[in-house]
């Protein structure tokens, strides 16, 4: 399974673009909890602009459970907002 996912990075908190197998942390809504994901497809190459991308949990498959499309969540570096997405669809894979 992964998550289709539209997701923004921002300019101000990233100097490198993010690429395939890049491993941060997301929060789902105002859990607090943060669970590693691994983005498997990002055909980044502009900060401040929603990408597509496909996003697997690289730790727990149970949190696909958890999550619904539709659903925003903030990706994460340690304690820094690096961006930001939302869950388009959940896919078979």
């Amino acid at each position: 399974m992964y998550l289709f996912a539209e997701v923004i990075f921002y300019s101000e908190q990233k100097n490198n673009l993010p690429t395939n197998g890049y491993r941060p942390d997301a929060v789902f809504n105002d859990t607090g909890d943060y669970w590693g994901i691994t983005f498997i497809n990002l055909p980044f190459d502009k900060f401040d602009v929603p990408t597509p991308a496909d996003i697997k949990f690289s730790f727990q498959d149970c949190h696909y459970k958890e999550v619904v499309p539709g659903q925003s969540f903030t990706i994460m570096e340690g304690a820094n907002q690096v961006g930001e997405g939302k869950i388009i669809s959940i896919e078979k894979g």
